[in-house]
């Protein structure tokens, strides 16, 4: 019974779906610094999109399982191997979504609902699609990994504006260096399932300059919730110390190791950036 409960824990792909939850968390935390705190709105939104993004997860697959039986990384995926069947999956996925997508409805507002839907049918059919055909995908796919936090903000808040816009800009330009770095020391992996992402497509050099740029774009998104008023001067501080930091190493490490190597102190790089950054948002409308 154990081992069954963790399969299908495994099928929800729990670090990304923990990751993009706290993302929301800190899209909420941001608007309450602006609005009556409401706990039902942060139940309602927090666990709504944390079951979404779930089902989404196992959708995904359910999907992708022939593209993980020829990875390495993926080839013990539950679906992938057979150990879970598609229509218990799909049945999992079903329960999860209903349940995320009725909190939504019933304590947060139609906006909120409106881009869980979305985030959820571009993940599932848009992005699969692009994964398949095109080396933007990781772009494609960026939409969707960046939408929690509004999520998690218009949950309370119930608008889009400067504040929304720039967790998105974050987020979206945070998952690219990110995503990249994976590109590039799993490039085999990628190339042996057939997917023709940037790295495969375009080699290992033209993937380092397209990271070092997106980590740039991620240093000047971060300051934008001080220069449209959302935050205060310490979190400014903060922001471009961290986004500072990352630039910094991707310079310093780009001649002096490989590019496998240094790929993964990006990646290592971006987890720690990733957890600052979402701490430094929920708590940055409430300081000076």
């Amino acid at each position: 019974m154990e081992r069954h409960s963790r399969s299908y824990l495994q099928l929800i792909k729990p670090g990304i779906t923990l990751s993009n939850t706290l993302s929301a968390v800190a899209g909420f935390f941001l608007a309450a610094s602006l609005a009556p705190f409401s706990i039902w709105a942060f139940i309602g939104g927090i666990f709504g999109t944390a079951l979404i993004i779930a089902s989404a997860c196992v959708v995904n697959n359910v999907l992708d399982r022939d593209i993980d039986q020829r990875m390495k990384r993926t080839v013990k995926r539950e679906v992938a191997k057979g150990s879970i069947s598609v229509p218990k999956a799909l049945a999992y996925a079903t329960v999860l979504g209903v349940a995320g997508f009725a909190l939504l409805l019933a304590w947060t507002n139609m906006l909120t609902f409106s881009l869980g839907l979305l985030a959820y049918v571009w993940y599932v059919l848009i992005y699969a699609v692009a994964k398949r055909t095109t080396p933007l995908s990781t772009l494609v796919g960026g939409v969707p990994g960046a939408l929690p936090p509004v999520a998690g903000y218009t949950a309370l808040s119930g608008v889009i504006d400067g504040g929304a816009l720039a967790l998105f800009l974050i987020l979206f330009f945070w998952q690219l260096p990110h995503f990249y770095a994976i590109g590039i020391f799993r490039r085999e992996d990628y190339e042996k399932a057939g997917l023709p992402i940037w790295s495969v497509k375009y080699g290992l050099e033209s993937t380092r300059r397209q990271i070092f740029m997106y980590i740039v774009l991620f240093a000047i998104a971060t300051v934008l919730l001080t220069v449209w008023g959302y935050t205060g001067i310490i979190y400014l501080i903060l922001s471009l110390g961290l986004s500072g930091y990352w630039v910094y190493k991707a310079i310093v490490l780009y001649k002096k190791i490989d590019p496998i190597k240094w790929s993964k102190a990006m990646f290592g790089i971006s987890l720690l950036v990733l957890l600052l950054i979402l701490f430094f948002i929920a708590i940055g409308g409430f300081l000076p």
